[in-house]
């Protein structure tokens, strides 16, 4: 099982290393192929925690350190409520809930519009999207908010890539307390890290030769028809 879950991970990551999200969308979505949708979740903290630090010290001096604290400040309650929930929901509806929340982001992305998000509304869903990314470590909620804060690309992914670390730093020991992380779990998610650095570094590459614009909407085909497999699977 360990080379299946690095493959996934490092396609993953090589895909959060270019356009600063969509790492764990992609990585969940292929792990759940194999394993329950509970303990692929309880390993993208981990994955998270490698990729996010390296993009984040790739262009450390693009992050908005005022913005992303001011998000965390909102979101970690929520993200902790989110742990919780997580705790108590039944494996085919926790994973339907999450099949059917990247079905419509992968919808927005091919759309290739991003939502903009009223300046009174932030707030409120920075503790929303703290609550889902609690509950189904994927940032997808945050994505809108903070692309209508920070209109440069480099901030937006380097920014994202703070965030995804501060909430992992929170998710790993909130996963282990509740028992979804366990130590196993932990175990190949650090056999993988070496693994998702090379891919990382890869994708850093290809983000500096090639427009993100001209790959969104592939990478959302990609996981809305993904994930339209994966309810098909889960309801057959």
């Amino acid at each position: 099982m360990s080379p299946f879950i690095i493959i996934c991970a490092s396609l993953g990551y090589a895909a959060e290393s270019i356009f600063g999200f969509g790492g764990s969308i992609i990585t969940f979505l292929l792990l759940t192929q194999n394993i329950p949708a509970k303990e692929a979740v309880s390993m993208l903290p981990v994955f998270a925690l490698v990729g996010s630090i390296f993009i984040v010290l790739s262009d450390l001096k693009s992050v908005n350190w005022r913005v992303i604290g001011r998000i965390s400040l909102f979101a970690i309650p929520g993200l902790i409520l989110g742990t919780l929930f997580m705790g108590q929901v039944p494996e085919t509806t926790f994973k339907i809930f999450i099949l059917v929340i990247i079905l419509i982001y992968g919808i927005n992305l091919i759309g290739g519009k991003d939502p903009t998000v009223p300046a009174r509304l932030r707030k409120p869903l920075y503790v929303v999207a703290g609550f889902v990314i609690g509950a189904t470590s994927l940032g997808v909620f945050f994505i809108p908010i903070i692309g209508s804060e920070l209109g440069n690309q480099r901030s937006f992914r380097a920014s994202l890539g703070f965030l995804w670390t501060i909430t992992a730093l929170f998710r790993v020991p909130l996963y282990f307390a509740n028992g979804v992380l366990t130590a196993e779990g932990m175990r190949i998610s650090l056999i993988a890290a070496p693994f998702l650095l090379g891919a990382i570094l890869i994708g850093y590459f290809i983000h500096r030769l090639i427009p993100e614009s001209q790959y969104k909407r592939y990478v959302g085909a990609a996981i809305f028809l993904t994930a339209v497999v994966n309810l098909l699977r889960t309801f057959l």
